[in-house]
């Protein structure tokens, strides 16, 4: 069964002034073609860098910027699939 993509609200508005260019973490997980829950699960174990937290009202929005998503790129490229050899 083929998956079908979802659709991508506008979330711009979570973005501060301060910080246009900056990505959300669901517009990182598309540029990086990878789902939203494995992109946060590589921030926590500390394989990608940190995102910033922008308060955006009573929520805090995780925020990445270019360079940071570039690195991101970088570490996924180099990832293979399936477990790590025993050492």
């Amino acid at each position: 069964m083929a998956r079908h993509p979802r659709k991508m609200r506008d979330v711009t508005h979570f973005k501060t002034k301060r910080f246009p260019e900056h990505m959300t973490v669901m517009e990182v997980a598309r540029a990086v073609n990878r789902d939203r829950s494995w992109i946060l699960k590589l921030e926590k174990d500390g394989r990608i860098p940190k995102a910033r937290r922008v308060k955006a009202g009573d929520i805090s929005v995780r925020l990445w910027s270019p360079e940071q998503v570039e690195e991101i790129k970088a570490v996924l490229e180099k990832m293979k699939p399936g477990r790590p050899a025993n050492v």
